[in-house]
Parts: structure tokens; C-alpha cells; sequence
């Protein structure tokens, strides 16, 4: 099962990959244990009956195997339960935490996906990988991690195939009896140090040009060779190697074999690679960073499961208020929590044996469990039948040498099928935004200088012709154990949310005013107290204003200073002006006001 906290629903849940193999591994495990346990028991009855000759084999046997179980039953412990968080499966590039701007190398090459609407992959190098990728054409379209195997396990297969060919070549056509003993000592070696040692460790086998022009060689001069130098090589008293020779260069063989065959299985169709791109022109009376602001908040609404986007690169479109213009560039780069892909199921045993995918590794693992049971077998023949003082040949040596090499054999293919066990797909979204254009600064009032009562001025930042582009993509990617490497797998389009995104950032950069207004209740409050004050003191609306008495005054006292008939004194009493009142309020206006006030309304002109 999977482990994730505070997850509301179950797509988050795994199913465990490797519970058909810990079957197979605790049915060794206890195989290995109880063979172990039964070599000691007899170790201890030899002991009793002071028979030390008779204890020494089954008692280091014993504990040998008791280690293999051990090993066994350790491996499927740590598997038993499977916890997957949600901070797996592994980022595509380094994550850029909360707050902070910048990218990656790695970010740039999944970027560089994107636009170019492809995958990359390695090219085959060499005369045996050109032969497997012509024999398998789809595997160049296949995960990394399994062209890596496939390379190698097909390389160890032409290794050990070519060996066995010159052994069984050299030891029937050109053998002798007196030099087939030593060719299957030279045949072991070579096995032992160039292939065996190798392919059990997990690396590519020793075999290069020169080794292989070798094995040619020795299989058909070999023979003749050690023919001629026979009367000067020590006697060997019968003792040869050839069974385990072939024992070796056979199980190797039919292990590299299943192993390359579920490796093929891996292999699907060529998978599709396109993404969504759109691109407009914009310009909004607002800085780019508004839109950066927009664009983070509508991802953070689309969160797959509440989970945090995992963001490979942001780069802020910064602009200086200080500057008439310039030039700013902008991107922002998430790729949502990769879910598991619908339909994933935990292997069972009847469900292996009809999957195409599961089959082969089913197989690897029944054959590795064949191999430790003819081991187990073959080592308690040997120790049973052991005594120190009886000859080689009375103890059967050769058993105990067959059964190590059918061991590590069957270490070789559960280690195989492990790797390939751990395999989960999954799909995410890829979302990129890219902006880059140019700005302008200006400043913008509102209000009339003399006669409004209330004026705003602002700095805008205006956007022009700015390229926004977006790049969309629904992902699928795979995983080789929970904490290796992810790699994309397949690219599909999503035409239809490119188009959606890129519309509501364009209504988002439409939508965006230039002007400023007091908008809140506190400033409403402050501007209703302040229009109260005013009509306070401008009193009643009909009656005189206080310019207007003190007018009327000046002019009553000018016409009581003026003598009877006028003394030639010329009175300009135009400036007495007539009272104004506006039409839609009824607020008197102070002469030679062109509005109101209060309302703002035009005010009649008088004539």
C-alpha cells in the first residue's frame, strides 16, 4: 500500500509492486532457514558423537545458508509494507522554493521539450546494440532505464552465448581426454572473471573485440596447444571442472535470456509527443507583474489534490517606475503532483501469467526459485555424505562448487526482475508562461484643477505589445523504484485549457483601469462629513451669501456718500453680480462659477 497525509481521496494510493515477488522470496527464505537449520543440526549431532571429521561441512554450510535466508527474508521485509508521499515520485528539474525566482539546467532541457514537441533519446552505439535496436525498432522510444538494461543484458547474453559455443565447440570437436580437463579449467576462468563476476554485480560483461577474436582462437588452436604441452602439465588425477563449466556458461545463459526478455516487455508502442502552445499580443495599462500575480493565483486555484505545483523556474517581469520604458521578460514554469495513471492494479499470480508486461518477470523469479531449490538440494546431499578423511572424489566436491554457482545465478535474476518490478507511470501537467515585451511610464489626474473640489493623480505603468506565450501539456512518466529517477515518457495536447488559460489572462490585462478612485467605505465616510461641512456653511440655499451682503453694503454706502444730482461722480455698479442657482440641486454658485459645486452640474450662463 502507499502512504500520503491529508490526502482527501484515494488517487494517490499504490498499489505494492513487489508483493508477488516477497512471496517468492519469503518461500526461499524459509527454504534456505530450514536447510540451514537441519546442516546445523547434523553439525551438532557430529560434534556429540565427537566426530569432527563429520562437522565441519554441515556446520559452515548451515550457516551459509542461514545468511541466504536472512538475506531473503530481509529483502521482503523492507518491501512488505510500500509507503509513497507525496513528495514522490522524484521532480522532473530542482524545485525553486516558495518566494524565490530562478531556474535550473534541468528545468531549461524540459522547457526545451516543450517547445520543440519531442523527446530526445540516445543514440545505439556499437556492433551488438545496433543489432538489438534493429531486432526491437521500439526501443529507442523506451524509458532510459530500460535501454540501459536492455544494452546490457543483451551484451552479457552474445557474451555467454559465444563462450559456450567455443567450450562446447572446443571440448567435443578438438577435445582429447587428456586435454579436455584443462580446457574446461581455462573455459572456467575466463567464465569466472570475464562473465560470471561481472553479470552477478550487475555490470556489462568483460567481452571485447580482442576477448572474442580469443574465444575463436582458443576453440580451435586450444586444444592443440594444450595437447602439445601436455607431457609438461601436472596430472590432475581426474579432477576437472568441465560440469561446472557448462553448469555456469548454461543457467548464465537461460538467466541473461529471461532477463532480456523481460526487458523487451518493458518496451510499448512509440508513445505521442505534442504540446499545446498558444501566443497573442497584450497590452494593459498595468505592470507585467499583475498579470505574473494572475497567473499565480489561477494555478494555485487548479492544485491537483490540494497539493502544492511543483515550480521548476520563476523569473519576476521586473519594470523601474523611474524609467520612461523599457524591456522586461518573465516566465513561469509548474508541472502539477504527479498522480498514478488509471487503472494501476497490484500484480496478483493468475493476473502475471496473462500481462505481457508481468510475465517474464514471473518467469525470472520461478526460475530463481528452481535454482535455489536444486542448490539447497545438491548442498545437503554434500554435507550429509562429507568426511575429511575420504577423497575428493568419495566427497563429491564438484557438488558443493554446481550449488554456489546455481545460487548466484538465482541471486542474478531476482536482483533482474526487482528492478523491473519497481515500475510505476504517471501523469502530471506542464504548464510554462512566457512574457516578454516592452513598457512605457506615464502620469494620469483625474478631476478639473480650478473648479472640482476633489483631484487624483497616478504613475501607470503601461504594457505594450507584449508576447505571452503558453505552453501546455498533460505528461506521462515512469519511475523504476520510488526513489530513481523520473523520466517523461509521452507528451499529449490540451488544446482546449491552452486556449481557456490564455483567454482569462487576456480578460484579466483587459480589465485592469488606469484611474484612481477612492473606493472604500472609510473614504465614502470622510467624503460624505467633508460635503456636510461645506453646506453647513454656505447656509439656506435662497437666501443671500455672505459676498453677496457685504456687496450689497459697499454699494449702499457709495450711493449715501454721492451729493444730489451726482456731482459728476460715475458709479460702476456692475460689479453687483446677479445670484446663480443651480438648476439640478438648487445650490446657490459664487459668481462666475461655470458649475456646481456640489453636484457638478453646468451652470447657466446669465444673457
Amino acid at each position: 500500500m502507499t502512504y500520503d497525509y491529508s490526502s482527501e481521496s484515494k488517487l494517490l494510493e499504490l498499489p505494492n509492486p513487489y508483493r508477488l515477488q516477497n512471496r517468492l522470496l519469503w518461500l526461499c527464505a524459509t527454504l534456505l532457514l530450514v536447510s540451514g537449520v537441519v546442516s546445523l543440526g547434523w553439525a551438532r549431532s557430529a560434534m556429540q558423537d565427537q566426530a569432527l571429521r563429520l562437522a565441519a561441512a554441515p556446520l559452515l554450510t548451515g550457516l551459509l545458508m542461514l545468511a541466504a535466508g536472512l538475506a531473503c527474508a530481509a529483502t521482503a521485509a523492507r518491501r512488505l509494507r510500500f509507503f509513497f508521499g507525496r513528495g514522490r515520485p522524484a521532480s522532473l528539474a530542482p524545485e525553486i522554493p516558495a518566494g524565490a525566482t530562478g531556474g535550473s539546467p534541468a528545468a531549461d532541457k524540459v522547457k526545451d521539450m516543450l517547445r520543440q514537441g519531442g523527446i530526445t533519446y540516445p543514440e545505439p552505439q556499437g556492433a551488438v546494440e545496433g543489432l538489438l535496436y534493429h531486432w526491437a525498432p521500439t526501443l529507442i522510444t523506451a524509458p532510459q532505464q530500460v535501454q540501459f538494461l536492455a544494452r546490457r543484458y543483451v551484451f552479457n547474453l552474445a557474451a555467454v552465448a559465444a563462450t559456450l559455443i567455443s567450450f562446447v565447440f572446443s571440448w567435443l570437436v578438438f577435445g582429447t581426454e587428456a586435454t579436455r580437463p584443462w580446457i574446461g579449467f581455462l573455459y572456467f576462468a575466463f567464465g569466472l572473471f570475464f562473465l560470471l563476476k561481472p553479470v552477478l554485480s550487475q555490470n556489462r560483461a568483460r567481452l571485447t573485440t580482442a576477448s572474442l577474436v580469443g574465444l575463436i582462437a582458443a576453440a580451435i588452436i586450444g586444444p592443440v596447444a594444450i595437447g602439445l604441452l601436455g607431457p609438461s602439465l601436472p596430472q590432475l588425477g581426474g579432477f576437472s571442472l568441465n560440469t561446472q563449466t557448462f553448469v555456469m556458461l548454461c543457467t548464465a545463459l537461460v538467466a541473461c535470456a529471461l532477463a532480456m526478455l523481460a526487458v523487451l516487455a518493458q518496451v510499448d508502442s512509440a508513445p505521442q509527443t505534442r504540446a499545446s502552445v498558444e501566443q497573442g499580443r497584450l497590452s494593459m495599462n498595468a505592470p507585467p507583474t499583475s498579470l505574473m500575480d494572475e497567473l499565480d493565483r489561477t494555478l494555485q486555484a487548479e492544485w491537483t489534490e490540494r497539493i502544492p505545483n511543483r515550480r521548476y523556474a520563476r523569473i519576476d517581469a521586473v519594470v523601474q517606475a523611474a524609467t520612461p520604458s523599457g524591456s522586461f521578460a518573465g516566465e513561469l514554469f509548474d508541472e502539477t503532483q504527479p498522480l498514478p495513471v488509471s487503472g494501476t492494479k497490484p500484480p496478483s499470480f493468475a493476473a502475471a501469467l496473462t500481462d505481457k508486461r508481468h510475465l517474464p518477470l514471473l518467469l525470472l523469479d520461478l526460475y530463481a526459485v528452481g535454482l535455489v531449490v536444486v542448490a539447497v538440494g545438491l548442498s545437503l546431499y554434500f554435507v550429509r555424505h562429507f568426511d575429511v578423511l575420504a577423497g575428493w572424489q568419495a566427497n563429491r566436491l564438484s557438488l558443493l562448487g554446481t550449488s554456489a554457482i546455481l545460487a548466484f545465478v538465482a541471486a542474478f535474476c531476482l536482483q533482474s526482475s526487482g528492478k523491473l518490478w519497481g515500475r510505476f507511470n504517471f501523469e502530471s501537467l506542464l504548464i510554462w508562461v512566457e512574457m516578454i515585451g516592452s513598457y512605457q511610464t506615464s502620469r494620469i489626474g483625474t478631476g478639473h484643477n480650478f473648479s472640482s473640489r476633489m483631484n487624483t493623480e497616478n504613475d501607470v505603468v503601461r504594457t505594450e505589445a507584449m508576447t505571452l506565450r503558453i505552453w501546455r501539456a498533460r505528461i506521462e512518466s515512469v519511475v523504476f523504484g520510488k526513489d530513481d529517477v523520473r523520466q517523461v515518457t509521452a507528451m499529449f495536447s490540451t488544446e482546449k485549457e491552452a486556449k481557456a488559460l490564455a483567454s482569462h489572462l487576456v480578460q484579466f490585462a483587459r480589465s485592469q483601469s488606469v484611474l484612481v478612485a477612492p473606493g472604500s467605505s472609510e473614504d465614502q465616510a470622510r467624503i460624505a462629513a467633508l460635503n456636510a461641512g461645506e453646506r453647513a456653511l454656505a447656509g439656506p440655499a435662497d437666501g443671500p451669501s455672505a459676498a453677496q451682503i457685504s456687496q450689497q453694503m459697499r454699494t449702499q454706502a457709495a450711493l449715501a456718500s454721492v451729493p444730489p444730482g451726482g456731482g459728476g461722480l460715475d458709479l460702476d455698479l456692475g460689479g453687483v453680480s446677479t445670484v446663480t442657482h443651480c438648476s439640478r440641486c438648487g445650490t446657490q454658485a459664487p459668481p462666475g462659477a461655470l458649475f456646481c459645486a456640489r453636484c457638478g452640474a453646468a451652470l447657466a450662463t446669465p444673457g
